[in-house]
């Protein structure tokens, strides 16, 4: 099992989100599921990221919520949170 850690951008990112309830409980899932050393299920659409990225990987929460996450030194670092157009065009 990982520890969990969430970056200054993370939290930064985390306020600006307006998460649905439902869209809530699928983030405290996969994040669990990651914890736990666990696969996410296919819905979630995890991949590896490139460019900037490398070594980080992606799962989408909604179709267009996305969260950017390492795990490295025994931990989940919870890296970003937000839509394509916020993570990638900012």
């Amino acid at each position: 099992m990982y520890k969990l850690f969430r970056t200054k951008q993370f939290i930064k990112d985390y306020g600006k989100t307006k998460l649905s309830d439902k869209h809530y409980e699928k983030y405290i899932k996969f994040v669990s599921l990651l914890l736990e050393d666990k696969k996410l299920p296919s819905e979630a659409l995890d991949h590896e990221l490139i460019g900037n990225y490398i070594g980080f990987r992606e799962c989408h929460i909604s179709g267009d919520m996305l969260l950017i996450y390492i795990i490295e030194d025994g931990y989940l670092k919870l890296t970003r949170i937000g839509t394509h157009n916020q993570l990638f065009n900012s």
